[in-house]
This record gives structure tokens, C-alpha cells and sequence, in this order.
């Protein structure tokens, strides 16, 4: 039973949300976000939350999870988690202070390029994080994992982390671990750390060295099986927006997408899928799925998710162009793919395209419900399509899905109209609780920003957004949403049977 104490937090909590409901309604009367020149989410909406604006995970029991963030794409130092009503504080900094007494801060570790806490099914937590040290002005790569609820945390050392990042904004981090979708991890996750071999032309492109490397626990101990390389001419793995999960693991297989450079003439991005087997510790051949354009360009980073018979989806990112999607033909299997199609077909209008314009999509998030739904957000370029900035061209937040037994993804919804037309950045990340309760976490980012700032302002704006009807309509999440998801029933999970990997 709660104490007084909390009984009180909670009921306070309860007041706030009800005392907030009309600025939430106000947003979202048209079931999506439009933002105005000039004003803060405070101001314009009244929202205040009592969590830090991250991105969201849910544990076994559906008990959300928020990784801090502050003002700076660098900074975080605990962990929020939902406890008999109240967001309490779990300290991550100690655990790394006590591995690394020379520990300076984090790196990235704001959403640029480590985001988040995942939860296995035996209730131990994992995190990944870049940091930075004191003595010799180098980096390092860490898994932080926790079995007793972040009381403490273990910190294991990943590879590549030596490696000093570059100048921003050419960094984007080295380091991204699988992520949990609608159920828990089995177990740890897999990860996946690249370094940069060479430079490679064009702005968005280099080639890495990929490989994946499986954390196990031995007793209460974290340990890592040997890295595996993957490639030597992958692209980065982009993390800053979008943020897709690389890996989903079935019992002792993960399986794995990547993207690679190709010759100065080719005109698309290759996505490749892979399996890891953890009882041999090593990597199946990589199979081409979908090519995405443009080519060379991380942006055209992929991503995977699982539903529960089995079937795996693949998306890939694209850069101002369809996203591109194809799906396993048998379950936990990489052997054969439906054929790409494309995600968003139409939005851009102009008077060489057809009534209903072209596809433009940019940074993949994608997750799959526990109903089999795909769901991905991704920023839009629309243009002509409705009666925003006189029907001229801006970047809209999205979202658009796919239902099971069906081929073509439903029209795009609008999340987040910006303030203003012609470019805008939303570094959003997409997760989803056993529920089937989509959580947007976004923010509002345009370059007339000067390049001094930006660092620091490219995650005003923050927000997590909700969608209680498979992404029809979002508005900002309360406390309240939270804490009535934990008090719901959680769907089962479904026990029919599917073959082994």
C-alpha cells in the first residue's frame, strides 16, 4: 500500500491532469499538434509535465520508464520510473563514477545518440551510453544493466568507445542496442558498435567497420561473448531521429539489419539482414532485401520488429524519398522476402507529379503492436495536400501504418505541424506499451538556429505524445495515461505455437 505520503503525490497528480485537460483537449481538437511562432508548449498548451520529456519503455508490468535528458544533446544522469504514482529518481551516474573514477560526463546521451532503457522479461533493466573521461580526453562505450530495479547498476565496457568522436554535426555516435517493442526483451539485448575505417564522398556517408556483440549473465554477472564483424563498408547506423530497433531476437537467434556504401554511380542504398547465433557466437551470409535512395546516406538507416507468429518487418530509411518495406515470408526466418513496396506514396504535390504527389519520407521509427499492427512515424514533406502555409511545402511529423493480412499502408496522419514552412526536425523516437498505446517522443528543431546553439536547442520544444486509436489522433501524455496503463489488464501474450528459429 502506498504511504500517506505518496496517497497524497498521487492524488495531487490526479488534480493536475484534470486541471490540465482542457489545454490537452485544446491540442489536440484536430488530433494532431500545431505549434506557433514564438511560444513554448507551456504557453501555447499548458503543458507542464511532472516527467522528463524522453523517450518512453515499459517494463513486464507494463511500468513505464523515462532515461533523463536535460537542455544539452549530452546530458543524462537518472532514470524516471513510475512508482505507485510518482515518477521517482534512479541515479545512473554513481555506477559509473565507481567503474571509471576519471568519468566526466555523458556523450550524446540526450537522444543523438543513446536514448533509452530496455526491460527483459525477468525484469532487469539495460541501458547504453557514451562517455567521456577526464585523463586522457577519450570516449568509451558502456552497457549499464540492472537486476534489481536500478538500486544498482552493473557496467560492462563495449568496444570502440576509444574512438574519439568526430566534429559535430558529423557524429552521431558509434554505439545502439536492440530495442524491446511491445513485449520485453528475452534477454540482454543485442548491440552493435561501428567505427569509421575511411571516408567515403558525399556529406551523409563513410565506411565502418559494423559489429554485433550479445551481453549473457553468468550468475548476477553481465558479460560479453566476443564481438563478431558484420562489415567493412557499412553506414552508420543512424540514432539522432527516428531510432528504429537494428535487432529483435527470437530464443538464441537475433537477426539484423544494416545498410552499406556502394560505387560513386549506383543510385540507391542496399539494406542487408543477417542472423547472429549466440551458441556459436557468429553471423549468418548477409542477404540484400530493399534498396532505398538516395545512396550513400545514413539516413537511410533500417529497421526490424517481429509479430507474434513470427513474421519479420523490415523498413528502410530514406532520405526525402518512400520509405521502403518488405516482410519475412516464413516465421523467424531471413531465407525469403516479400518484394519492397513503398511506405508513403503521396503527399508532395507539384505539377510534374500526379493528383496525389510523390512520396517523402525521412528517419524510420517503427514499432509493431501487440495486435500485429506495424506502425511508422517519420517526417513528411507535404506540399499541396492541405491548407497549411498556403499549401506550400513543410516538414509535418506522420504517422502511417500496416495492418496484418493487408499490403498497402493506411494514408499518413499529421502529429506535429511546425511553426513555420520549409525545414523542420523533430529527432522523434516511437515506442509502444502491451497496451497497444502508441508514445511519441518528439521535438521541434529549424536551422534558423545559428550553428553555436544548436546543440542546445535541438530538443526545445520537447514533448511526448500519446494515441490511444492506432495513430488516428495523438495529444499530449499525462501522468494519468501512465498510471491507468499500469492498472489495466496487459493483453497475454500469445501462446500459439511458432516454430523454433
Amino acid at each position: 500500500m502506498p504511504s500517506a505520503s505518496r496517497s497524497v503525490a498521487v492524488a495531487l497528480i490526479v488534480l493536475a491532469a484534470t486541471l490540465l485537460a482542457p489545454a490537452a483537449a485544446l491540442a489536440a481538437h484536430t488530433g494532431h499538434i500545431d505549434l506557433q511562432e514564438g511560444l513554448t508548449l507551456a504557453q501555447q498548451f499548458g503543458y507542464t509535465p511532472d516527467y522528463r520529456q524522453h523517450v518512453v519503455t515499459f517494463d513486464s508490468a507494463n511500468v513505464p520508464t523515462i532515461r533523463s535528458r536535460g537542455a544539452n544533446e549530452d546530458d543524462t544522469s537518472f532514470v524516471h520510473r513510475l512508482e505507485d504514482g510518482v515518477w521517482v529518481r534512479h541515479d545512473l551516474l554513481a555506477a559509473l563514477r565507481a567503474a571509471y573514477p576519471d568519468f566526466a560526463g555523458t556523450v550524446h546521451a540526450g537522444g543523438y545518440g543513446t536514448d533509452r532503457v530496455d526491460w527483459d522479461v525477468d525484469g532487469r533493466a539495460y541501458t547504453v551510453l557514451t562517455i567521456r573521461l577526464d585523463d586522457d580526453g577519450m570516449y568509451r562505450n558502456v552497457l549499464m544493466a540492472s537486476a534489481d530495479g536500478m538500486q544498482t547498476w552493473q557496467v560492462v565496457e563495449l568496444p570502440f568507445g576509444e574512438f574519439t568522436p568526430q566534429t559535430d554535426p558529423h557524429d552521431w555516435g558509434n554505439v545502439t542496442s536492440e530495442h524491446q517493442g511491445a513485449r520485453p526483451l528475452e534477454g540482454p539485448p543485442l548491440v552493435a558498435v561501428w567505427r569509421q575505417l575511411a571516408p567515403w564522398k558525399g556529406q551523409w556517408a563513410a565506411l565502418n567497420q559494423l559489429r554485433v556483440v550479445k551481453p549473457y549473465w553468468s550468475g548476477g554477472t553481465l558479460l560479453l561473448h566476443q564481438p563478431v564483424t558484420v562489415s567493412d563498408v557499412a553506414l552508420t547506423l543512424l540514432q539522432c531521429s527516428g531510432g528504429a530497433s537494428f535487432a529483435v531476437t527470437r530464443g538464441e537467434t537475433s537477426y539484423f539489419v544494416y545498410s552499406t556504401t556502394v560505387p560513386r554511380r549506383t543510385i540507391y542504398t542496399p539494406t542487408y539482414v543477417a542472423a547472429y547465433d549466440e551458441s556459436s557466437n557468429s553471423v549468418s551470409p548477409s542477404r540484400l532485401i530493399a534498396k532505398s535512395r538516395p545512396p550513400n546516406d545514413l539516413h537511410c538507416t533500417p529497421g526490424i520488429v517481429a509479430d507474434d507468429a513470427g513474421t519479420l518487418h523490415v523498413a528502410t530509411g530514406a532520405h526525402g524519398w518512400p520509405m521502403r518495406y518488405v516482410r519475412s515470408t516464413a516465421p523467424y526466418s531471413i531465407a525469403s522476402w516479400t518484394r519492397p513496396v513503398n511506405v508513403i506514396k503521396s503527399g508532395y504535390k507539384t505539377r510534374k507529379t500526379d493528383k496525389d504527389g510523390d512520396g517523402k519520407q525521412t528517419y524510420l521509427s517503427m514499432v509493431c503492436a501487440p495486435d500485429g499492427t506495424v506502425h511508422v512515424v517519420s517526417r513528411q514533406v507535404r506540399q499541396g495536400v492541405d491548407g497549411h502555409f498556403n499549401r506550400k511545402g513543410y516538414d509535418a511529423l506522420v504517422h502511417t501504418s500496416l495492418k496484418p493480412g493487408e499490403t498497402a499502408w493506411s494514408a499518413p496522419h499529421l502529429i506535429v505541424v511546425p511553426p513555420q514552412g520549409g525545414y523542420s526536425q523533430y529527432y522523434q523516437k516511437l515506442t509502444v506499451d502491451q497496451l497497444g498505446r502508441l508514445f511519441v517522443s518528439c521535438s521541434y528543431f529549424s536551422r534558423r538556429d545559428p550553428p553555436a546553439t544548436r546543440p542546445f536547442r535541438r530538443f526545445h520544444h520537447r514533448m511526448v505524445l500519446i494515441s490511444e486509436d492506432a495513430g488516428a489522433t495523438w495529444r499530449f501524455a499525462a501522468t494519468a495515461d501512465f498510471v491507468a496503463g499500469v492498472t489495466a489488464p496487459v493483453a497475454a501474450p500469445d501462446t500459439a505455437e511458432v516454430p523454433a528459429p
